[in-house]
């Protein structure tokens, strides 16, 4: 686990250096990409237009990741920066509908969770701090969760329930790659965390469009 590197180890087999890398993951996610687009075209505030644009370049490095794949940890870096940003739109959306700032003690428990996710970033693999951005993520929405429409609300389990199937994928992935590729070598297993992907930012950006 502690040698897995995005994008590098993601279970699709890459193409050489005069090609797309990664394809497969890279057409899922173009899909993601045309979706946001879509929905930050029809974006009802302008706060939920900040959300969706940057929710959009978080998808577009994605995307860029699975194409061309640079020596070193520059990649995994700046969408470990790209997913803070993402969680700071979301800040920024929630108070901006609800006119609330977080509480002193809530604020404390996410320096804790920040702290804790920068530690795991610089010593651990991917799925810890895969895990502690999640949790970030997941604390916004469960905080901010009584105070938003009953639509957003109902969105909200569905996207936990996402967030956590990427979880899990990703998990299968650094532990069973190899073994998965013995069995079929040219799938590209990799698609299946970007297809959850899809669904999971249709359920955020068809829901918070409109707040």
């Amino acid at each position: 686990m502690s040698e897995y590197t995005f994008p590098f180890n993601t279970c699709e087999k890459p193409n050489n250096k005069n090609q797309i890398a990664q394809p497969y993951s890279a057409f899922f996610n173009l899909i993601t990409c045309s979706i946001i687009l879509y929905f930050l075209l029809h974006a009802k505030t302008r706060h939920s237009f900040i959300l969706l644009f940057v929710i959009l370049l978080f998808e577009s490095f994605h995307v860029f990741s699975h194409s061309i794949h640079i020596d070193g940890s520059i990649q995994i870096n700046i969408t470990h920066i790209l997913t803070y940003f993402m969680n700071i739109a979301f800040v920024y959306v929630f108070y901006s509908y609800t006119k609330k700032m977080p509480s002193n003690l809530f604020i404390i428990y996410m320096i804790l969770l920040i702290i804790l996710d920068v530690y795991t970033f610089c010593n651990y693999s991917f799925i810890y701090y895969l895990t502690t951005q999640s949790i970030i993520f997941i604390s916004l929405l469960v905080y901010y969760l009584p105070l938003l429409p009953k639509f957003i609300k109902n969105s909200i389990y569905k996207i936990i329930f996402f967030v956590t199937i990427v979880i899990g994928l990703f998990i299968n992935e650094m532990y069973n790659c190899e073994k998965m590729l013995k069995i079929y070598p040219n799938f590209p297993y990799h698609i299946l965390i970007e297809i959850t992907g899809i669904m999971l930012f249709y359920v955020i950006c068809s829901n918070f469009y409109k707040l």
